[in-house]
């Protein structure tokens, strides 16, 4: 069964030869054909953006989290953790609002898009949701155009009445913007508030003494994919005094110009109202305003400018709910007044940039706050927060992987560090902070390196800077191609314009090449040393679209709205030469000399887009796919092309993708040819003919925006914007799909790698969801057989035999539960009952040998698990009913493991002796032990007479034999955990704890291990011989029995 072994990485790679065949179209549910095969969740569990947040009024223990991206979460333990309660109801995945009804905290309303509107990672919703459940189950409930809504205000007696602030659209026009109201619950909804259809509503505010009373903050707004509009003629302040029916604009006292603006009215003296002002940055009229008549006039406080910074971003205030002077202002510090609003402090200890805060109303020092990291809550007005380290909420960018064991996945997270994360965390139950660190660059990194010597990872980040991280070393060096100071500068000005999220490639052709792309190409052969350029302006260089990016009033030069760059590149993994690049205002290059000269290939007709994506076909050199989008021209279509000939034709492969899902990434399987997947706004979908057709594949991924997709050893690697990294191990399975695949049908399974750790997988629960509340999910530990059924009567009985190579068998399954096993503490654990649903089924062997017996009642302290399997290849037969299907798989050596075959070798021969001997002991103690309460029953029923007399004393004599014999077998008296230090262990116990000391998770048997056992194997033909005694006198006894009449011990 031994075969030789290698220490390469390689080994631990499944490799499935799939035959090259057309590809089937899409079942009719994919998703439910697969439900078995689950997508993990790995983290980290560092939060990322949340600009909504809540409490429940009388219920200081329970909050609601709105994450953009990520949905909804709730804690029930004061965010000791959170738990997503929006998954499978909702269709979008961004939070804009969330409302609590005051007067019944089981009506929660969600608004969906997020109200802090970036130019990247910025996503739409769909409208409001409403659970009368608090949070167990939703129902959409209208305003589904709305895009992005700001704020809910529901009635404080009545949780039917409810009014929506909805900014509406980024990218365009919209009517579908302003207020709405609806008095039944989110039946039917009239919009009571709307100025233009480039103005929405940013804020909203009740009177909480008199709900008839409401100021809203209008904002006329926009995005252009070069610019952010934040102000104009549509911005207003506005009161209504009809619970939303009627609206007058307040200006007295107030600035002309107004950009993005906050209102808040006291609750403490609602006649004092303060709002928050974006005006002309060069003037003094914008800040903090305050009115203490209701709204009929104002005076400016204070025009200090941290108030209102970066004003489209951020602009958030909210007053102290028993003292009108305490207000709060949520900027990229949070800043808190005592003094209404003259002076200042800062609030620290949570991640920065804020966007909402709740204030309990019955304890103003309990309060949950939400930026850019998550939500935190604290109960003593800041001095302290919980954790925004328990949420996997993290939005990242582009996805790489080395080739180590565990492999690492490299990523940039929107608002923190970038990280290299392992996929496993060997030894551990599941990955851990322990199992991710930071890595080179910023939020918005590439990431580049050799992935067979990934020491040196270069990553960049906004406005071009870039460095090269030494990982041991946990040092880097700034390596920018022309280090100029960016920041605050137009585009057109730029000597290099840089992308948000600028492309950053290692070359596999030429040692210590990488590419860094601006609106040219830069290359450097010596890691950053020197730069030259090998392109021209690969962009439509349009200089109208590189003025000032941020208007009217506030500027935004940080680098999110450079435009005409290169958004993608990617080099041929099949020749040296032959470069892909893509920009983001819709052109495609190719050069096939290294830069020498440039084609544009830009699919004919292809408005101007961002092309997000590039991808050579692992199997045809002339293949390339590409996907783009237009959602920052207000066009969610999907808008993925393909090519076979180098970019001179394209042809359009979206057939099947929903034209709301607007497309970020496209990957094709590099081992079944034409087996694409493709990540979109909402979620992912799978093409098994090279792109002709799309079917929906999320299985149990959550609804939340895919940024990336990796196939990597045999995995597929999602990067989301909202709910980390996830990976679905189970491409050996999607692989070998086809419709016509017979109702019984046992695939074949994927090679597993000798490694250590728990998993969820190994035996998950029904309703697990792929995601553990504290920790990423390891993949389980073994091999995963998948086998599809027809429907079956309940009588039915499906087996499952492993053997080795050779026939020998190793350990047997059945579908039917072992009725006559009886759990006790300190035995043997139930053996796995293998499902068997109509349709694909799975199941985990453990890569272990059969589980060893134990003796009914007795405390053993120690595992009856049988030892893990060694390297080499093993089979599996599935009958069912008269039908046997076989197939087979390899354990492969782990490469982290020194292990020699010799020692694979003789440790597998010492555990299976050893393990095999245990069994014999335990069934021959079981055995007698019953024939000892045979005798005893016999001596208690044998009649009295001289003629029974003589048999009596023999079968007393014997049943103490049989005691002594037992008691030195097993410690019957243990029959707890601490009983083991409190009554002395007898032999299988000194014996099993030997096989247990003996096996390893890195095999090798030591001479005292050798030793000890050639010891206790000398002490059990001792106690063997003596039972084979007893066994004779048993047998002698039954003799005479029979004579009697009585009958026999059996």
């Amino acid at each position: 069964m031994l075969k030789k072994l290698s220490l390469t990485v390689a080994l631990c790679l499944v490799v499935l030869s799939v035959p090259v065949q057309v590809a089937p179209p899409a079942s009719d549910d994919l998703n439910a054909y697969f439900k078995p095969a689950q997508w993990r969740s790995i983290g980290p569990f560092r939060g990322g953006r949340a600009v909504a947040g809540t409490g429940v009024v009388g219920d200081p223990k329970t909050y609601y989290m709105g994450t953009t991206g990520g949905g909804v979460w709730k804690t029930d333990n004061m965010g000791l953790t959170w738990r997503n309660v929006s998954d499978g109801y909702f269709k979008t995945g961004s939070v804009g609002a969330i409302a609590v009804a005051e007067s019944d905290s089981n009506v929660v309303y969600v608004g969906m898009g997020e109200h802090a509107p970036r130019g990247v990672m910025t996503h739409h919703g769909d409208g409001v949701y409403r659970s009368t459940d608090a949070g167990k189950t939703w129902k959409h409930v209208g305003l589904e155009r709305t895009q992005h809504i700001a704020r809910i205000v529901v009635h404080p007696k009545d949780p039917d009445t409810v009014l929506v602030a909805a900014q509406g659209a980024l990218y365009g026009p919209s009517e579908e913007r302003g207020l709405f109201k609806s008095t039944d619950g989110g039946a039917t909804w009239r919009k009571v508030l709307f100025v233009n259809d480039t103005t929405g509503a940013a804020e909203l505010s009740m009177d909480a003494t008199n709900p008839r009373i409401l100021y809203a903050a209008m904002w006329e707004h926009g995005r252009r994919p070069w610019q952010v509009i934040s102000g104009g003629p549509g911005s207003g302040l506005y009161k209504s005094s009809d619970t939303g029916e009627t609206w007058q604009k307040m200006t007295e006292g107030l600035p002309e110009q107004m950009g993005k603006m906050a209102v808040a009215v006291s609750r403490s003296s609602p006649q004092t109202v303060y709002a928050l002002i974006e005006s002309d940055s060069a003037k003094d009229e914008r800040g903090l305003y305050v009115s203490t008549n209701a709204g009929k006039s104002w005076t400016q406080v204070t025009s200090e400018p941290q108030l209102v910074q970066r004003a489209w971003y951020y602009t958030e205030l909210f007053i102290d709910p028993k003292d009108e002077r305490t207000l709060y202002v949520l900027s990229a510090p949070a800043l808190r007044s005592k003094d209404a609003g003259k002076t200042w402090e800062t609030l620290s200890g949570t991640h920065g940039d804020f966007h909402d805060l709740w204030i309990n109303p019955d304890n103003p020092r309990n309060f949950i706050i939400s930026n850019d990291g998550g939500c935190a809550i604290t109960f003593d007005g800041g001095s302290s927060w919980s954790t925004e380290d328990n949420q996997p909420t993290a939005q990242f960018y582009r996805l790489n992987v080395d080739n180590r064991f565990p492999y690492r996945i490299y990523s940039a997270q929107q608002d923190n560090t970038s990280i290299a994360i392992a996929s496993r965390e060997l030894g551990g139950d599941g990955l851990t902070a322990d199992s991710w660190k930071p890595s080179a660059g910023g939020e918005s990194a590439f990431l580049a390196f050799d992935p067979d010597n990934p020491r040196y990872v270069l990553g960049g980040s906004y406005q071009g800077t870039i460095e090269v991280r030494d990982a041991e070393a946990a040092a880097g060096t700034n390596i920018m191609a022309a280090p100029i100071q960016y920041l605050g500068m137009d585009a057109k000005d730029m000597r290099y314009r840089f992308n948000w999220n600028a492309p950053l490639i290692w070359s596999r052709w030429e040692p210590g090449t990488y590419y860094h792309a601006a609106q040219v190409l830069l290359k450097t052969t010596d890691v950053g040393r020197t730069w030259k350029e090998v392109s021209p302006d690969l962009t439509r260089n349009e200089k109208e679209k590189q003025g000032t990016p941020g208007v009217p009033y506030t500027n935004e030069a940080v680098g999110a709205e450079n435009y005409g760059t290169l958004s993608d590149v990617v080099e041929s993994p099949h020749e040296k030469g032959v470069i892909w690049v893509g920009s983001d205002d819709g052109l495609v290059h190719l050069t096939r000399d290294g830069g020498a000269t440039w084609k544009n290939v830009t699919p004919k007709g292809l408005a101007e887009c961002l092309v997000n994506a590039i991808e050579v076909s692992p199997f045809d050199k002339a293949t390339v796919y590409i996907a783009t989008t237009r959602y920052k021209f207000n066009d969610h279509a999907p808008g993925l092309y393909k090519t076979n000939d180098y970019g001179a034709t394209w042809t359009k492969i979206d057939r099947g993708i929903p034209g709301n899902a607007f497309t970020r990434v496209v990957r094709e399987d590099n081992v079944r040819r034409d087996l694409l997947f493709a990540g979109t706004e909402l979620g992912l979908f799978v093409s098994w003919n090279g792109g002709r057709d799309w079917s929906p594949f999320q299985l149990n991924l959550p609804i939340t925006p895919i940024t990336d997709l990796r196939v990597h050893r045999d995995n597929l690697v999602a990067a989301t914007s909202g709910r980390s990294l996830w990976i679905l191990d189970d491409l050996p399975l999607i692989r070998q799909f086809k419709t016509d695949t017979p109702e019984l049908f046992l695939y074949q399974p994927g090679n597993a790698c000798l490694a250590n750790g728990g998993s969820e997988l190994n035996d998950p629960k029904e309703d697990f969801t792929g995601a553990n509340p504290t920790s990423g999910v390891n993949p389980a530990n073994g091999i995963v057989l998948y086998y599809r059924l027809p429907a079956l009567e309940k009588t039915d009985e499906i087996t499952l035999e492993v053997t080795e190579a050779d026939g020998k068998p190793v350990r047997s399954f059945s579908s039917k539960k072992d009725e006559s096993f009886k759990k006790w503490d300190g035995g043997p654990g139930a053996e796995p009952v293998l499902p068997k649903s109509e349709g694909v089924n799975r199941f985990v062997w453990d890569m272990r040998y059969a589980t060893m017996p134990g003796v009914p009642g007795v405390y053993i302290e120690g595992s009856y698990r049988g030892h893990k399997a060694i390297p080499g290849k093993y089979r599996f037969t599935l009958r069912v009913k008269d039908r046997t299907l076989e197939t087979a798989a390899e354990i492969l050596a782990n490469p982290l493991y020194a292990t020699s075959a010799a020692e694979y070798g003789e440790y597998h021969a010492e555990m299976s002796g050893m393990e095999r001997r245990l069994a014999a002991m335990h069934r021959l103690v079981n055995s007698l032990y019953d024939r000892q309460k045979q005798l005893e029953e016999l001596l208690g029923t044998l009649p009295p007479g001289d003629q029974y007399a003589g048999v009596a004393s023999d079968a007393r004599a014997i049943l103490e034999k049989l005691k002594a014999w037992d008691g030195d077998m097993v410690q019957r008296r243990t029959r707890a955990y601490d009983d083991v230090e409190n009554f002395p262990n007898k032999f299988t116990a000194n014996y099993l704890f030997l096989i247990n000391q003996t096996e390893s998770d890195l095999p090798r048997i030591n001479q005292p291990n050798r030793d000890r056992l050639e010891r206790l194997n000398a002490e059990w033909a001792a106690l063997e011989a003596r039972a084979e005694g007893l066994r004779g006198e048993i047998a002698a006894l039954n003799e005479r029995l029979w004579e009697l009449g009585i009958g026999a011990i059996w």
